[in-house]
């Protein structure tokens, strides 16, 4: 919790991929790459809860193993190549039982975010009073979403149902060498010397 408000954390985790397979659970520097979002989210001062999102029960099992308990599966229709991160997240927020004033959604392909970035976006979000915070790096003289942290407060996410809203949205700029998000064998192997 910070200034009263409470913090949720989802991290998404589909066994499948399209692109590299299996790539949520692929060892990254001695730890599954999914469990590397769920890490971060517990070390993190403000986030209050934890929702693992998955359709798999191995990446249950996997995540038990380091310990951390998660009993939903969510439906094999939200885990399709296609399925958007919106979707996912509502299906999130419709079975909770306890009502979070944002949530974080901490993607498993950002091994390089650090526990200070989400701590540094919750505080920028929540004491500057935004509805959305979104994680960006420069690319030729442009900036880019990386992937790494989404923030929104949850009833304007229950409202417009997008991550990606003008109004009252904030940035956090990291180092393009933290921004690899992992599609390909290149950005995996990239993010493994970094």
């Amino acid at each position: 919790m910070i200034n009263g408000k409470n913090i949720l954390a989802i991290v998404p985790a589909r066994l499948g991929s399209k692109r590299l397979k299996m790539k949520n659970i692929k060892m990254f520097k001695g730890k599954p790459l999914f469990v590397w979002a769920l890490k971060s989210a517990l070390a993190s001062k403000y986030i209050d809860e934890i929702f693992l999102t998955t359709e798999s029960k191995k990446i249950q099992k996997i995540a038990k193993k380091h310990g951390f308990f998660s009993k939903y599966l969510r439906n094999p229709s939200l885990s399709k190549d296609k399925t958007s991160a919106n979707d996912v997240i509502m299906d999130v927020l419709k079975n909770l039982r306890k009502k979070y004033d944002y949530f974080i959604y901490l993607q498993a392909t950002s091994p390089l975010r650090k526990i200070y970035d989400i701590d540094f976006c919750i505080k920028k979000v929540v004491y500057g009073k935004y509805d959305t915070l979104i994680s960006i790096y420069d690319i030729n003289e442009n900036i880019k979403p990386n992937g790494a942290i989404y923030i929104n407060k949850t009833k304007e996410f229950l409202k417009y149902k997008t991550l990606f809203r003008n109004k009252k949205t904030t940035f956090y700029r990291m180092p393009k060498m933290r921004s690899v998000d992992i599609d390909h064998i290149q950005d995996f192997n990239k993010a493994l010397t970094i």
